[in-house]
C-alpha cells in the first residue's frame, strides 16, 4: 500500500524561493552583456563593417559555448531528478 507522505511532494521553503530567484537573476545579469555584444555585432553586421569571415567565426563560436554549456547540463539536471542520492 502507498502511503500518501511519500506520493506527496515535498514543501517549499522560503529559502529554495531565495535560491530559485537568485539563480534566476544571475542568469539575468549574465545574459544582459550577451544580448548587447550580439546587438552591437548585428548593427555592425548590417552596416557592412564586419567581414565576411569574422562574422562566420562569431557565429561558430556562439555554437560551440552552446554545446558546452549543454553537455554538462544535461548530466546534471538527470542527476538533480533522480531518486537515488
Amino acid at each position: 500500500m502507498v502511503d500518501l507522505e511519500d506520493v506527496r511532494p515535498p514543501r517549499v521553503t522560503k529559502t529554495a524561493l531565495y535560491r530559485v530567484v537568485g539563480w534566476g537573476l544571475r542568469c539575468y545579469v549574465a545574459t544582459v552583456p550577451l544580448v548587447g555584444c550580439d546587438s552591437v555585432r548585428w548593427v555592425l553586421d548590417v552596416a557592412g563593417l564586419v567581414p565576411g569571415a569574422w562574422l562566420s567565426t562569431v557565429w561558430i563560436a556562439i555554437a560551440v559555448t552552446g554545446a558546452l554549456f549543454l553537455v554538462p547540463s544535461l548530466p546534471l539536471f538527470y542527476a538533480s531528478r533522480s531518486s537515488t542520492r
